[in-house]
């Protein structure tokens, strides 16, 4: 009975840790974010312009262990990073789309790993070039990266839900980078 008692045990984990495909989740803004973001003293509204990709990054699912995530609505993470920015933004209340200041990017690096079945650390890697322009002269180009390790474990259906939500937070670190940089304000001040 022990024996069989194990075999079901070992089909349920299994099963549970069956491919997935999910989309990424809706971006929260992050508490650091509006932090920064409010510090800047004279910072001047900013509307967010366009974001790309190479097809074959954009178009393509992160895979950790079997299983996918997909960027935002349209699948594309370069819209998911426009949609991110959009939302730090206006959660800071600088977002205008009307303005004379604009943002665009281009998202270059995109990885994803939820550690291997004997655990270790999850960890992305996010990078982007961030483009800005005032009244159509650009006054800011910046590629930047981020990187973000977590704990992971060798269980799948504790790895994985685990290494998609860190790759929201490998974004939040990466829009960080960019309010954080002491150009970025210059160039987006009054």
């Amino acid at each position: 009975m022990n024996a069989l008692l194990r075999l079901a045990l070992i089909a349920t984990l299994a099963l549970q840790s069956a491919c997935v495909s999910m989309v990424a989740s809706k971006y929260q803004p992050g508490m650091a974010n509006a932090e920064v973001l409010s510090r800047q003293s004279g910072a001047a509204p900013l509307r967010v312009g366009a974001f790309s990709a190479d097809p074959k990054l954009d178009g393509k699912p992160l895979n950790v262990r079997g299983s996918t995530l997909s960027g935002g609505e349209d699948g594309k993470f370069s819209t998911y990073l426009r949609d991110a920015l959009s939302t730090e933004l206006k959660t800071a209340g600088r977002l205008d789309d009307n303005a004379a200041i604009e943002i665009s990017g281009e998202l270059l690096q995109n990885r994803l790993n939820g550690g291997g079945a004997a655990a270790g650390d999850g960890h992305a890697t996010v990078q982007a070039r961030f483009v800005i322009k005032r009244d159509g002269t650009q006054v800011y180009d910046r590629t930047l990266t981020a990187e973000h390790h977590w704990p992971s474990s060798f269980m799948g259906p504790i790895a994985i839900p685990a290494a998609f939500d860190n790759y929201t937070a490998t974004v939040q670190k990466l829009l960080q980078q960019l309010f954080s940089d002491p150009q970025f304000e210059r160039a987006t001040a009054r």
